[in-house]
């Protein structure tokens, strides 16, 4: 299965940064480079500039269909497809919108027409409504914040669905969060404070890990956290790891941390991440670095993750 990487651009690192990440990765043997998107052109733009420094395909994961309509996306997408000769995948996801899986089928039947012939089209994807949308327009599924079961049985959902129209099964990725530090616990902080930013914001995302059995981790750490402002679903894509008000690290269990996302010191987290990829089409390490504008703990990540490095 291949592996690709995601930088989120919220997390404080210089453009050069960013770019000299993307060359390591590609000489890392990483398949493409992913990165999230808020509703405007500033994510089309990043893939055109790390194609260029890369040579690798670029992905969005995801705009919001609340954010613009279906053309202003279209324009954007047909401009990257063109900079770096078909190698653009986007993904679409629903945002704050309202009736998701009603209004995603309506906003897709739009911009597919007007994307370029060929250019994949992927929904993002977390409940059986939209899980059964995407296997019967979509090329791909993007999933989040999966456990393994949950992967599996997404996975069943999309293939019936697909099936039952007589289309080819969709590819399923997923966003797999990682934070690589030589102090366990700050690896552990660095990603609690990336799942409080879904885990106890918008409805959709509290449902998912509802669904998932993690109800009652929940609500004890949601009282821990009592009065924090709820994430913005229009920028899901762009956690940072300096949220404020977030519960401290032992709020979280780390067997709940462990079950859907990656941490730990060097050398502990690539085993990680390949049980969090079983049954995915394409793995994409999300990037989570230890402190604002920290480089270096990107790289670690990268490295610790690389599809060139001997298992």
């Amino acid at each position: 299965m291949p592996t690709a990487f995601s930088i989120d651009p919220q997390q404080g690192l210089s453009r050069q940064d960013e770019l000299d990440l993307v060359r390591l990765a590609a000489d890392l043997g990483y398949a493409s480079a992913w990165t999230p998107a808020g509703p405007d052109a500033a994510a089309f733009d990043r893939c055109i500039r790390w194609h260029a420094a890369s040579g690798l395909p670029v992905g969005i994961s995801a705009v919001p269909a609340s954010g613009q309509p279906p053309a202003f996306y279209a324009e954007h997408a047909r401009r990257v497809w063109e900079a770096t000769g078909g190698r653009f995948t986007l993904v679409v996801g629903s945002g704050a919108m309202q009736h998701a899986a009603d209004g995603m089928r309506v906003f897709l039947q739009e911009l597919r027409p007007l994307l370029p012939s060929g250019a994949p089209l992927y929904i993002a994807a977390l409940g059986p409504l939209m899980l059964d949308l995407a296997g019967r327009v979509a090329d791909g599924v993007g999933l989040n914040w999966c456990t393994p079961g949950q992967v599996a049985w997404s996975r069943e959902r999309v293939a019936a669905s697909s099936a039952a129209d007589g289309r080819p099964m969709p590819a399923i990725v997923e966003y797999i969060r990682t934070a690589v530090d030589p102090e366990p616990e700050i690896a552990r902080r660095t990603l609690g404070n990336a799942v409080r930013f879904y885990a106890l914001g918008p409805l959709a995302y509290r449902r998912h890990f509802e669904r998932m059995g993690f109800g009652d981790e929940l609500r004890r750490v949601d009282q821990a956290a009592n009065g924090t402002p709820a994430a913005d679903p229009t920028r899901m894509g762009n956690e940072t790891q300096a949220t404020n008000g977030a519960p401290p690290p032992a709020d979280w269990d780390p067997a709940f941390l462990s079950a859907v996302g990656a941490w730990g010191r060097p050398g502990d987290v690539r085993g990680r991440v390949e049980r969090l990829a079983e049954g995915l089409d394409l793995a994409i390490v999300r990037v989570l670095v230890s402190a604002r504008g920290d480089a270096a703990s990107a790289r670690r990540v990268l490295e610790e993750c690389a599809p060139n490095r001997a298992g």
